[in-house]
């Protein structure tokens, strides 16, 4: 049975780029429109010829995901200043495997994606063994530290996010 993927709507189309512009405008200080048009447009036209679904999300879980994702993000920066400038190296690199709860494939891909950004943590592969879960093989930089918790907490935070997805303990 194939799978039938419909064009990404205007509507998303017009939300993706203005996301994209928004950071183009922080991040060059408001210049290089020049440079950005043509990018933007070759960006718009590969999500629509590419069949590329953006996600729908939920607008009031936004906030609570950027203040969420901000967070973990400078404790990250200051997890990597820790251990470049502690005098002793404690490390305990690994492979573990993390169940995934999400549904969703593509999901499932965005999870993989932002845990990388996670401190100590490293996506490196998907794992699909029907009927049981999806698996996340993850490259841990510490097995003694706490990588679950912030993985199990990303996860709920998209969750929430994601129309598509239903967030653990509710119903919608």
């Amino acid at each position: 049975m194939a799978i039938t993927r419909s064009k990404p709507k205007i509507t998303q189309l017009i939300v993706a780029a203005l996301a994209i512009a928004l950071c183009w405008a922080a991040l060059t200080e408001n210049r290089g429109w020049w440079f950005f048009i043509p990018v933007c447009g070759a960006i718009l036209l590969w999500l629509y010829f590419a069949n590329i679904q953006v996600p729908a999300i939920r607008w009031r879980a936004l906030p609570g995901f950027l203040l969420f994702f901000a967070r973990q993000l400078v404790l990250g920066a200051f997890d990597v200043g820790w251990r470049a400038l502690a005098p002793e190296q404690k490390l305990a690199p690994g492979w573990q495997r993390y169940p995934i709860s999400l549904s969703e494939p593509a999901s499932q891909r965005l999870l993989a994606s932002m845990i990388s950004l996670l401190p100590g943590t490293c996506s490196a592969e998907i794992e699909q063994h029907p009927p049981q879960a999806a698996q996340l093989l993850l490259h841990v930089l510490d097995q003694q530290a706490d990588w679950q918790a912030g993985v199990i907490a990303l996860e709920q935070q998209l969750a929430r996010l994601l129309r598509q997805e239903t967030p653990a303990g509710t119903t919608l």
